[in-house]
């Protein structure tokens, strides 16, 4: 556990001691956990100034355009072409 002094948003710091108070932990602890919480949230959609969305990848695993090729190309061989030969 590391100490530190912290300058928290007054609305913050009220909801750290109500969480504190309701579940009988330390202030420190209820910092803990809603910084915790919000690091496990999901996150909203994002979308570029062009107002196309924005994906967010894999850490550490960046897209590629072979990896766009394998993918779309395991669909296209994935499908079943229809009766007139069509997918």
């Amino acid at each position: 556990m590391v100490r530190t002094t912290l300058d928290l948003d007054p609305v913050v710091l009220s909801a750290a001691r109500a969480k504190a108070a309701a579940e009988h932990i330390s202030l420190g602890k209820a910092v803990s956990e809603l910084a915790l919480s919000g690091l496990k949230a999901p996150r909203a959609p994002r979308s570029a100034p062009s107002g196309f969305p924005v994906l967010s990848g894999v850490p550490g695993r960046p897209v590629t355009d072979e990896l766009v090729a394998s993918y779309r190309d395991h669909e296209i061989d994935g499908d079943e072409a229809d009766d007139d030969g069509v997918a």
